[in-house]
């Protein structure tokens, strides 16, 4: 998609809102709320922990990309493969394709490989960003077994017009510049964002692979990245309203070499365009739902060392519709149902490849008169092509013991369908794969103590979690060439814990919080003869890991140190190698001028200040001590009513 057509849409969405703004005002000054019945995520994952990130946390990180957050501020094991290189996700010891991600209610996995790089997410694309820990097949379908990340876009009516425009530069020739800007009326919002990020990312890293260790530069690892979000948002009436929204994103990335290369020319663009809509409808008791996306993702991978270049290409179109039914104030159902078609083409494919899949989903909840007992059920069943998918469902509870004491419980059946590459990769794709499938349990307590009197309170919350997997697809070496087969078998068992302590004295808010995990997750299975995978390790599961944070607020400054630990992570099958355990601690400031109708923020961080010598993934360079500064200025005209 070309400027021009991008510059086109925008118009188009923006005269969109402004013919809005013509309606007679007599005939909205009064117009009453409309009802927002609960998400899915919120109303029907009764006994699933799920962690909110906080707006002090997203905007700290505003000026970074989805993997920074969640590698600092969840317990998520993030891989990733260098700065400003690929980074995905590992959920309570699965892989990658494990966990779902989804943009306002919309999988955002690619059908080629079923993963996101999550640092190709723009932080300031998103403002709001949920963690649900353990399987959820039967609310989001295939992937949903680790765990899913809900990311979603908010927005206020009748807000006004506000204005923003940030800027940072750090270590590493590391330049980004964002713009926002969002015009909020009774009946309408348009909003228009705008992201632009390069680096060189040119560090220094002591090369363990060369004799004497010595300190070099990291090379061919520059990045640019441009993208641009266009939401609109409209009140048709008293029951009804719909939303437009248009996200596309330009990466232009090389990839570095690892410790063992001498050089690397290889170079990576993506290019993604997602267009969503999704329409609301409240009549009485019920709330009718109908989504439709449209998601073009193209990959253009080169190494001109080699004259190699290959182009990978995706289209999806999914439409869903559900309804949501408010019985009464003790029971609540939603059924829906949900089509996804995804046609790819690849270098490594024979032709166009196509997938159609047909889902239909449905839970009810139930909600005690005295509101200490919740409890869900619900269920989902697949269909691709001509062929069912395991029939997936779960089961969750939650009691309140006493004011300050509750306790959950969940389990669920999970299942992850074969990817396009599975299948259809050539050489080597198996067309008669199974699902990965399995059952997923956890439980746990949540405290919660507050005293108003000496303005303190604390939250602790251990989760016990529990998984088996049977059919993990993995690829094996064949007579001549690798292939995908159905053999593995996992058994994934561990422990969460999640503790927070606020502090208010006087003008100062003080805030302590840890999370903590421990996590096994080991081959069950022979794959091949002699294998001394068996009841041991996966690779890159680190069995403990932690964070730690520390924050301080006074008036319109804040102070924040944060300390993140990771265990070792075994780099082969039988155990026998192994990365060692590192510690990162990082520090952000930031301060808050405001008069008038402006807001200034301005902020410094600081990242591996201790300059710990680390890998994440055997090989791959991580960068010592590095800065960022930067600010952002706001403005606010609230709307004359």
């Amino acid at each position: 998609m070309n400027l021009f057509k991008i510059s086109l849409f925008v118009c188009l969405c923006v005269r969109a809102s402004f013919c809005q703004a013509q309606l007679p005002v007599d005939s909205i000054k009064h117009l009453p709320a409309i009802e927002v019945f609960s998400s899915r995520l919120s109303n029907f994952s009764v006994g699933s922990k799920i962690q909110v990130i906080d707006s002090a946390s997203l905007r700290q990180y505003n000026s970074t990309n989805l993997a920074t957050i969640l590698d600092n501020e969840s317990s998520l094991f993030i891989k990733s493969y260098g700065l400003g290189s690929l980074a995905t996700t590992s959920f309570r010891g699965g892989s990658a394709s494990h966990t779902a991600i989804l943009w306002n209610g919309f999988n955002l996995n690619s059908p080629m490989n079923g993963q996101l790089d999550l640092s190709l997410v723009p932080n300031s694309f998103i403002n709001n960003i949920s963690i649900q820990y353990g399987g959820a097949g039967a609310l989001w379908g295939s992937g949903a077994v680790g765990g899913t990340i809900h990311l979603n876009n908010d927005v206020q009516f009748n807000k006004g017009i506000t204005v923003l425009a940030g800027g940072l530069l750090g270590s590493f020739e590391n330049y980004g510049q964002n713009f926002q800007i969002e015009i909020s009326k009774p009946r309408w919002v348009t909003s228009i964002k705008l992201v632009n990020t390069s680096a060189k990312n040119n560090f220094e890293y002591y090369n363990i692979q060369l004799p004497l260790s010595p300190k070099v530069n990291q090379s061919n690892a520059q990045l640019k990245q441009n993208g641009l979000l266009v939401e609109n948002y409209f009140r048709i009436n008293q029951s009804q309203k719909i939303n437009v929204r248009f996200w596309y994103q330009y990466n232009n990335r090389n990839i570095p070499p690892t410790m063992l290369q001498i050089v690397n020319t290889s170079n990576q663009k993506d290019k993604t365009c997602r267009i969503t809509s999704e329409w609301q409808k409240i009549v009485e008791q019920i709330n009718y739902f109908v989504r439709v996306a449209y998601f073009n993702e193209n990959l253009n991978y080169s190494n001109d060392a080699y004259d190699y270049q290959a182009l990978n290409s995706a289209q999806t179109i999914i439409a869903e519709t559900e309804a949501k039914i408010n019985a009464n104030k003790n029971h609540f159902f939603n059924v829906g149902i949900n089509n996804t078609y995804t046609q790819a083409k690849s270098a490594g494919y024979q032709g166009k490849t196509r997938q159609n899949r047909l889902a239909l989903f449905a839970s009810y909840k139930f909600n005690s008169t005295n509101n200490k007992f919740l409890t869900t059920l619900s269920a989902r069943q697949q269909i691709i092509g001509n062929t069912l998918t395991p029939f997936t469902f779960s089961a969750g509870s939650e009691y309140l013991f006493l004011k300050w004491l509750s306790a959950k419980v969940n389990g669920s059946k999970v299942y992850r369908v074969p990817t396009l590459n599975d299948m259809y990769w050539n050489p080597g794709g198996n067309i008669n794969l199974l699902p990965e499938s399995g059952y997923s349990e956890e439980m746990g307590l949540l405290l919660k103590l507050n005293s108003s009197k000496f303005k303190i309170n604390f939250e602790f919350e251990p989760t016990v979690f529990n998984r088996n997997m049977d059919n993990w697809i993995i690829w094996l070496p064949g007579q001549n060439y690798w292939t995908p087969q159905n053999i593995m078998k996992v058994w994934s068992r561990g422990m969460e814990t999640r503790s927070e302590l606020k502090i208010k004295i006087h003008n100062i808010k003080i805030k302590l919080a840890a999370l903590t995990n421990y996590v096994v997750s080991t081959s069950e299975k022979s794959t091949t003869e002699n294998d001394g995978s068996v009841n041991k390790q996966l690779i890159y599961v680190p069995m403990y890991s932690g964070t730690g944070k520390i924050s301080f607020e006074y008036k319109n400054m804040i102070l924040t140190c944060n300390q993140k630990y990771t265990g070792y992570r075994y780099t082969a099958t039988d155990n026998s190698e192994f990365l060692k355990p590192y510690r990162l601690t990082s520090i952000y400031a930031s301060y808050k001028i405001t008069f008038n109708k402006y807001a200034i923020h301005l902020f410094v961080q600081a990242h591996n200040i201790f300059n710990t010598q680390y890998q994440v993934l055997l090989n791959r360079a991580m960068p010592l001590r590095n800065y960022q500064a930067g600010l952002s200025i706001q403005f606010n005209q609230p709307n004359n009513n």
